[in-house]
């Protein structure tokens, strides 16, 4: 049976203009994908823009129903879980998806500015409806666009790194809805270890797994827009990050920042 992997992403996320969470996924998505032809399966993955749901019960729902594996990925505001992933899951009362396999991950300023928080509040949402919640191994995920060594907005080969196994530990939920027996060795072929702290690979392994993976999701940093049509015809799907000005709502996002002028 083919199923289907839907991640549900909340785009702009921050007043940046950089699209952190936005370009996390695109980093997981192709994660997902190359493992999908790996095993030779015929799984999909879907990433569908979540943000405009939220105005809409029956959106919400339909977002929720669709999919076999499903996965939240929410930036982080004020240390915690920004306004709309909370509008989000309050309409999800009366739509309960009873043991479907959900998770969730974050980015977020810094490591520790709350990442953790607004994932863990996605996870007990999730729980709340009826879903069995899992993340990768030991590790909740939240992505760091700051506080570290590399410019703003950049992702590191580490992180790139865990998007690659976020990836696979999806298809591998995927895979054990139809055959349950089949956990042990589908992870041995996807390469995942709950223990992964024991083998972890060196920054030159890393750098030659993926380094061009890493590059890409900096590109549109340095590039601009332009840079979204590699990844639009990689994935097979529109990839430049939605226009959330035309939502109703727009006035309450934060306005993007003017980078015309630099700071004195």
């Amino acid at each position: 049976m083919h199923r289907t992997i839907r991640i549900l992403h909340f785009s702009p996320s921050t007043a940046t203009g950089r699209h952190d969470s936005h370009r996390a996924c695109l980093g997981i998505v192709r994660s997902a994908q190359e493992a999908v032809v790996g095993l030779g399966l015929g799984h999909r993955v879907e990433l569908i823009w979540a943000l405009p749901a939220i105005t809409s019960k029956e959106k919400v729902r339909a977002l929720l129903e669709g999919g076999d594996v499903l996965v939240v990925a929410t930036p982080t505001y004020g240390q915690g879980s920004p306004w709309f992933v909370r509008k989000f899951f309050e309409l999800t009362t009366g739509c309960p998806i009873w043991g479907k396999p959900a998770t969730a991950f974050a980015t977020s300023g810094g490591n520790h500015t709350g990442g953790e928080t607004a994932v863990g509040d996605c996870l007990r949402s999730l729980q709340g409806i009826g879903a069995a919640t899992f993340s990768f191994a030991q590790k909740t995920l939240v992505f760091g666009t700051n506080q570290k060594f590399a410019h703003d907005g950049e992702f590191d080969l580490v992180d790139v790194w865990f998007m690659r196994q976020f990836g696979r530990t999806l298809l591998l939920h995927a895979v054990l809805r139809d055959a349950p027996d089949a956990g042990a060795e589908t992870a041995r072929r996807l390469g995942l270890r709950t223990d992964y702290y024991e083998d972890f690979p060196s920054r030159t392994a890393a750098a030659q797994q993926l380094g061009a993976l890493c590059d890409a999701l900096n590109a549109p940093l340095h590039g601009g827009p332009a840079a979204y049509g590699e990844w639009s015809r990689q994935l097979g799907q529109d990839c430049a990050p939605p226009d959330a000005g035309r939502l109703g709502f727009a006035d309450l996002l934060p306005a993007p920042l003017d980078r015309s002028h630099p700071p004195k």
